[in-house]
């Protein structure tokens, strides 16, 4: 599966872990406005997470279906996860005033799979919204930084369900302890959770800095070879 988190300090810092089953996948920056990962589940390739260059951020992950929030065809009441993700890139809709949105429309999930989206703006307020459960909404005084991997957020949050998921124990408890995290330190994290022998392996990482307009990335949990993507201004 996948780890993902926001963290919020002298400089605005995205880490994602993205964990692969075998799905082709690509990145796409076509739009010199934005950094994309596509992957194809199955019905062509689709962006599955991304940031641009004012930090706006989003992913799709894999959670458990509570059986509700299944695909409906898209309506002025109904969208689902993807074009929800794609309105974003195209400044259909803005992250800034996403609160507004959701609040006027169900996001559904894509036919045959069972997603949560978590998306940033580019002042690091963070939305989670989790088709048939809830939204929610996670702003830059809240916390100091915020952590998204498979299990269910809403359910952690409002139905008093413990996280089953060790990965989201250990980077929040690393972010906990870090006094001032950096790109070397992200990418620590990363390692520290990257998946390796199981059957969804660490295929794909990044580290955005909002300070240096940059995306750090490697491939196939190689830590030690990093590339970079730096935004044009």
């Amino acid at each position: 599966m996948c780890t993902s988190f926001i963290y919020r300090g002298e400089d605005t810092i995205i880490g994602m872990n993205f964990d692969n089953n075998g799905m082709n996948y690509a990145i796409d920056t076509k739009n010199p406005k934005w950094f994309t990962v596509l992957v194809d589940g199955g019905r062509g390739k689709y962006p599955s997470f991304g940031v641009d260059s004012s930090g706006r951020f989003f992913n799709s992950l894999v959670v458990d279906s509570n059986g509700k929030g299944l695909y409906r065809r898209p309506s002025k009441k109904v969208t689902h996860t993807t074009k929800l993700i794609t309105d974003i890139i195209n400044e259909v809709i803005s992250p800034e005033n996403l609160g507004e949105y959701l609040a006027n429309i169900e996001v559904v999930n894509t036919p045959d799979w069972s997603c949560h989206n978590m998306i940033c703006d580019a002042n690091a307020n963070v939305w989670v919204v989790e088709p048939g459960r809830g939204n929610i909404n996670n702003t830059v005084n809240d916390s100091p930084f915020f952590v998204m991997t498979n299990f269910s957020l809403w359910d952690h949050l409002h139905e008093n369900v413990e996280s089953n998921c060790p990965r989201y124990q250990e980077v929040s408890n690393e972010l906990s302890n870090v006094e001032e995290l950096d790109i070397n330190k992200a990418f620590n994290i990363l390692n520290s959770v990257s998946q390796r022998n199981e059957e969804w392996v660490t295929t794909f990482s990044l580290v955005y800095s909002k300070k240096a307009h940059t995306v750090y990335y490697c491939f196939h949990g190689n830590f030690s070879e990093i590339s970079e993507y730096k935004f044009p201004i």
